[in-house]
């Protein structure tokens, strides 16, 4: 943890990112890919995998946007590559060493972005105003990875620790405006998120919550694939405690949200 302070007090990013916690987000998860490597390795190849397939029907040299790039451990950048794609790269905060591993690439772009356009309004204590979308690149096929569930959910912490009202149903209409945007930006989509959490506290002993809200699950076609994200064996965030992400995938050559 001391660790993880320093590292967050000496990482450059703008005030707003720091401030709303996305730099020691990236380190935490960062530091528990490390410490649950081996629980980690299945949800990962399975993030590779579905990448990959979702690329299948792709021309050589077509454009890929990975929205949730993050450190690149559910990317599979290689095969990518390989097959002469350009991939762009979105995050609100990549760490320096990933950008230098690809620094000399041509066909790598990395764009550092706040994909809600919440943060800053938030940041400045203003009411959030959520029908404008920033605009992202345009490309063959764009991935949501990872993400979508977690959107709100440092706008929702911060907006409450400042006292900053929110408009109704923000979370989701967050959550929303990121499919529409990604629809917008590419004709092929594949979006992965966790669809719910699950707590297992013993052999029999499961207490489980949803991770998308209805509404927005009814918007959604049934998952393409499904499996389990072992993100907190025991040990790692409770002694009792371990916390597993049963996670989704949806390809559209056409998503439809609105």
């Amino acid at each position: 943890m001391i660790f993880e302070a320093i590292q967050h007090f000496i990482t450059p990013a703008p005030q707003d990112v720091k401030a709303l916690g996305y730099v020691r987000e990236a380190i935490a998860i960062e530091a528990r890919h490390n410490r649950c490597r081996l629980a980690w390795a299945p949800h990962l190849e399975h993030c590779r995998r579905e990448i990959l397939t979702a690329a299948t029907p792709l021309d050589m040299g077509s454009t890929i946007m990975i929205i949730g790039s993050g450190a690149l451990h559910d990317v599979p950048m290689e095969a990518l590559l390989m097959r002469g794609h350009s991939l762009i790269l979105v995050d609100i905060f990549h760490f320096s060493k990933v950008r230098k591993r690809y620094k000399n690439h041509g066909r790598i772009t990395f764009i550092e972005q706040d994909i809600t356009g919440q943060v800053l309004p938030l940041f400045r204590k203003q009411i959030p105003q959520i029908e404008k979308k920033p605009d992202l690149p345009k490309a063959d096929l764009a991935i949501s990875l990872n993400i979508l569930s977690q959107l709100p959910l440092n706008l929702v912490k911060y907006a409450l620790k400042h006292l900053i009202p929110l408009p109704e149903n923000y979370a989701s209409a967050v959550m929303e405006g990121h499919l529409t945007s990604l629809h917008q930006a590419a004709p092929r989509t594949l979006v992965i998120s966790d669809i719910a959490r699950a707590y297992h506290t013993g052999t029999d002993s499961i207490e489980k919550e949803p991770a998308l809200p209805d509404a927005l699950l009814g918007q959604l076609h049934a998952p393409d694939q499904t499996w389990d994200w072992d993100i907190a064996p025991k040990g790692e965030w409770d002694k009792n405690i371990a916390l597993v992400h049963h996670i989704a995938c949806w390809k559209y050559n056409d998503i439809d949200v609105s």
